[in-house]
């Protein structure tokens, strides 16, 4: 680890712990007594407001303060940051909404004019590509609050029909142009996956007794997976149909190689079984459906279908 790098740990390190020994130091970098002293020195320099209590339980304690020490990046980290940010600004919609403008703006004003345009380079010359949304959803900004607060609410979820829902948000997904809402369902004790663009009329829901845990949350996963997905599939792929399933992959299907040949295997609903036969007519010849039956047999029948008009 660099010099540099290793003193702006030493920043987060002392600022997390308040009270530490040299020896606290020397074992969390792996540095030796003298250079521990000369580091504790320069974060002094730097302000840190250090002082050193003697004795038997004695020890380096930082003052309160509210005054941070500076943080230095490297040009790097710089352009990683506004790379970052030009992400959000490619986006139609986000958790966060137009917070990431202002943060950009404040971070530029920081910098000098030929800095400005420094920066501006190098993230002109590095571009996203296969983001864009389909859809925009507008209750982003509120489902991202509901998820930081650990609290169930209430939904008007319209797609396919109008169904009134109590869930708890866990996490959003933007994937393939759409924002999507991972949540339990409350009644059903089960992980569900609504498109945000669908769910309306969010209400906090005020008689909840209590939130579940992280460990309860966990749990439910679990068992879904276990339980819920009961019926094994398995799928040949093609080098093609390989890279075209790793840009878009769900959770319960994973890649899997024996010698020279790459499979998708997993595990689905009954209820999935018309979405899974749709994903992979996505795959065109490079992928073959060799387990279970009523997977390659629903997946004929929509191919029959797909070529009948053709027919006519």
């Amino acid at each position: 680890m660099k010099k540099s790098e290793r003193i702006q740990q030493e920043l987060f390190f002392v600022n997390n712990h308040k009270e530490f020994n040299l020896t606290d130091i020397m074992n969390e970098f792996q540095i030796s007594r003298s250079t521990a002293l000369r580091d504790l020195a320069e974060l002094e320099d730097l302000g840190v407001p250090l002082y050193v209590e003697n004795g038997r339980y004695g020890g380096y304690k930082v003052l309160p303060s509210s005054l941070l020490p500076p943080i230095y990046f490297t040009e790097k980290e710089i352009f990683s940051v506004f790379f970052s940010l030009q992400l959000l600004d490619l986006l139609s919609g986000s958790p966060f909404g137009s917070a990431h403008s202002t943060v950009k703006r404040k971070l530029l004003n920081t910098f000098s004019e030929e800095k400005q345009e420094k920066i501006a380079a190098a993230t002109d010359s590095v571009h996203y590509a296969g983001i864009d949304q389909i859809e925009t959803a507008k209750n982003l900004e509120e489902l991202f609050s509901t998820i930081l607060k650990n609290e169930p609410i209430n939904i008007r979820y319209t797609r396919y029909t109008q169904k009134v829902k109590q869930i708890l948000p866990i996490r959003l997904t933007l994937m393939d142009g759409y924002w999507y809402c991972i949540a339990i369902d409350i009644a059903k004790k089960e992980m569900r996956t609504y498109r945000c663009d669908y769910i309306d009329d969010i209400e906090a829901e005020v008689d909840h007794l209590q939130s579940l845990s992280k460990e309860e949350i966990n749990q439910i996963l679990t068992t879904q997976q276990k339980d819920y997905r009961d019926t094994p599939f398995r799928v040949r792929l093609s080098v093609k149909g390989k890279e075209h399933f790793l840009k878009n992959k769900f959770p319960n299907m994973r890649l899997a190689a024996v010698e020279h040949d790459f499979f998708i295997v997993g595990e689905f609903n009954a209820n999935e079984l018309a979405f899974l036969t749709n994903y992979f007519l996505g795959f065109g010849e490079h992928a073959e459906i060799l387990e279970p039956e009523i997977l390659r047999e629903e997946y004929t029948k929509l191919i029959e279908k797909v070529l009948s008009r053709y027919k006519e």
